[in-house]
């Protein structure tokens, strides 16, 4: 929002848009675009303020090198980042195209979708043949073979606008969501609760899924597959393209109160990725599916070109054969998938018994589920997803995140810690459980 009255935006955003600069470089927050790496590669200068007799650290590429480098995703473990410099790009406007594909479109449709737009996002529906797919184009730069209406370029040649009747939606709101209100009523209905049809129609599709889920046993799978389906009806309905800024298109509707827990792999390059973006979703819904998992829609995959930064789960730099000129890493490829479950609000749940359950299946079922399917791609999980609980499952979690970066690039984070926070002033449980070195209460 400040940005735009300079005419200047983020050439990127997470979906959240409610988030401090400090924490959306420094866990390596990304949108998505095969091309576009994930924010913390934005990052041009910043000042670090650190607990060590270096006091405040001003930090670019060329002053720094790897320091700047580390401390920019940093994890908060070198000092506070009081000033940010980043890169941005003239303030655009996006045209969306939504379309609900099958599982096998999906597959085979993926790497044309990635070539051919901007910004791609597949939305998965477990238990429904239907994938949920999103693209974003910059409105003066419509790729010939995707939405719009084709114009001469006055030039010769052809170029593809938005017109009016483009982002005119084939299906009104009140139709798109029907299939909602309709199970949320019945819901109602069944329970002997009562809420004015008035507050139903002005309700939202996250308000709406979030109550449906609320009013059901959330750990129920057949519950979670009759919202599923009551879903994909919803997304069959809003097909269709809308023009709006940049910064309205990256960021969307989450839903309300829940968990989400996110891994990034690497899946080739642009000019050959390969098939582990799909080969591991089909493997994760076969684990869903199959083992009646109440899995809510949906499961969200996107990509992102990758990051020098060497704690990105999207880093390049990881191994000791690593060639900052080098082919790979200047086109490194990444996919990112999240998978969520959703709690009832407090009002709904005053006891808070019905979250604590929720919590411990999450955790307990869904997310080992994930690290199991995900165990021969490398995976790295989302710095601010991450969690590393107490027992068995401890240090087998630490040990992969270190395995995933290196011993080198553990050590030199430890090095800078040294350097910065000798006395792990600015330490915490998940730092210490993964890099070691110091003794956290």
């Amino acid at each position: 929002d400040a940005l735009r009255p300079h005419g200047l935006t983020l050439p990127n955003l997470a979906s959240i848009a409610e988030q401090q600069i400090g924490g959306f470089v420094s866990v390596g927050a990304h949108g998505t675009g095969a091309r576009i790496p994930p924010v913390d590669e934005f990052v041009t200068a910043l000042t670090l303020v650190t607990p060590s007799k270096h006091g405040v650290v001003r930090m670019t590429e060329k002053t720094h090198g790897e320091l700047f480098r580390l401390a920019r995703l940093g994890l908060g473990g070198l000092g506070i980042l009081s000033e940010v410099t980043l890169k941005v790009v003239p303030a655009h406007n996006l045209l969306e195209q939504t379309i609900v594909l099958t599982r096998d479109e999906a597959k085979n449709q993926l790497n044309t979708l990635l070539k051919r737009h901007k910004h791609v996002r597949y939305m998965w529906i477990p238990y429904e043949d239907a994938v949920v797919v999103v693209t974003n184009d910059d409105e003066n730069d419509l790729p010939l073979l995707g939405p719009g209406t084709e114009v001469s370029d006055g030039k010769g040649g052809k170029k593809k606008i938005a017109s009016v009747d483009d982002v005119t939606p084939k299906f009104s709101r009140n139709e798109q969501l029907a299939p909602l209100r309709n199970m949320l009523r019945n819901l109602l209905k069944a329970k002997e609760i009562s809420i004015e049809e008035e507050i139903i129609e002005g309700m939202g599709f996250g308000d709406l899924r979030d109550l449906i889920l609320a009013h059901g046993n959330m750990l129920d799978p057949d519950h979670i597959k009759k919202c599923n389906k009551a879903e994909k009806d919803f997304w069959m309905n809003a097909q269709g393209l809308d023009l709006a800024p940049s910064e309205k298109k990256l960021n969307f509707d989450c839903g309300g109160q829940q968990w989400v827990y996110e891994v990034c792999f690497p899946v080739g390059t642009y000019g050959m990725p390969n098939e582990k973006s799909m080969s591991f979703m089909e493997e994760l819904l076969k684990e869903i599916e199959s083992n009646n998992v109440p899995a809510p829609a949906p499961i969200e995959q996107r990509w992102t070109s990758g990051s020098k930064s060497p704690l990105s789960p999207a880093s390049v730099i990881t191994g000791k054969d690593y060639c900052e000129s080098s082919y790979e890493a200047n086109n490194a490829l990444f996919s990112w998938v999240g998978v969520i479950m959703y709690l009832p609000s407090e009002d709904l749940d005053p006891t808070g018994y019905r979250r604590d359950f929720i919590t411990e299946s999450f955790k307990d079922q869904y997310c080992k589920l994930v690290r199991k399917v995900g165990n021969k791609y490398g995976l790295m999980c989302h710095w601010a997803k991450l969690e590393i609980p107490n027992g068995e499952d401890e240090e087998v979690i630490a040990q992969s995140v270190r395995d995933r970066f290196g011993p080198r690039v553990c050590e030199v984070y430890n090095k800078a810690r040294d350097m910065y926070d000798p006395k792990r002033l600015l330490s915490n449980q998940l730092i210490a459980k993964v890099f070691g070195g110091d003794d956290v209460e």
